[in-house]
């Protein structure tokens, strides 16, 4: 099988006012999430401590879902709780295409990414975490 590597994104995380620059490194990889003829192409945090893949509503809602129709989950974190809604949706990465069970919700809808979970994307890849190259590489399974 191939191997498909992406380099981390690099994040400004001080205000443009404050010198010097500050960034951090994240192993965030672009994603084709769709839903019939719809597609939306979206960044996904490769996340081995999420347990279920979560993308913001307003993506459920472009491709066609009734975001509160799903099967709903609280997601509690440090961040405090949020409602989501389970939806089949179909994800494409480097002609590797498969469905995944993923979580919405509008809390979410200012996330810069969404994110890749364990029992969603990780079941379909080996992955590798190279942070000192600032690399992920990831073997279809």
């Amino acid at each position: 099988m191939k191997y498909i590597s992406f380099p981390y994104v690099k994040y400004l995380v001080t205000p443009p006012s404050v010198k010097p620059d500050q960034h951090i490194y994240r192993p965030v990889i672009p994603v084709k999430l769709s839903l019939g003829k719809q597609t939306i192409t979206f960044d996904g945090l490769i996340d081995s401590g999420a347990d279920e893949c979560a993308f913001p509503g307003w993506i459920a809602k472009t491709l066609g879902h009734n975001v509160h129709s799903g099967n709903p989950k609280i997601f509690s974190g440090i961040g405090g709780s949020v409602l989501s809604y389970l939806h089949k949706t179909h994800i494409k990465l480097n002609g590797n295409e498969f469905v995944i069970n993923v979580y919405y919700s509008h809390e979410w809808d200012d996330m810069p990414f969404g994110l890749l979970g364990q029992a969603g994307f990780f079941v379909h890849f080996d992955i590798c975490f190279y942070y000192e190259k600032k690399e992920i590489v990831l073997k279809p399974r």
